[in-house]
């Protein structure tokens, strides 16, 4: 629902590909909540939180961290392909699967070309 209301507040085509996804994701609720960053790298497009106010508050609490990759997967691969249907997603870095700082997650967007 969050990204159609963007797609079309953005005024965005049918598909906007990366361009268009870059933009989107800007506007997300929680990605207004969160320290984020978007760094396109040729044909794709990483999106990293650097600082998830989620785990942070869990960390600096002391509790364990949240594993929200499957739910990260569901929401950026919905959120994108909403965007765009050609874009696809894969995470390259969210708990529990870590390979940046817990502390936040880091998801790849690249497009599928027919």
């Amino acid at each position: 629902i969050e990204a159609k209301r963007i797609k079309e507040f953005l005024q965005l085509p049918e598909n906007p590909g990366l361009e268009g996804l870059e933009q989107a994701l800007h506007y997300r609720f929680y990605g207004n909540l969160n320290e984020h960053e978007c760094i396109r790298e040729g044909n794709r497009l990483v999106y990293r939180n650097r600082d998830c106010r989620v785990q942070t508050a869990r960390s600096r609490k002391g509790m364990p961290y949240h594993p929200c990759k499957s739910v990260g997967i569901y929401e950026y691969s919905g959120f994108a392909s909403t965007i765009d249907a050609r874009i696809k997603c894969r995470c390259l870095s969210c708990f529990p699967d870590c390979t940046e700082s817990p502390d936040g997650c880091a998801w790849e967007f690249y497009l599928e070309e027919e």
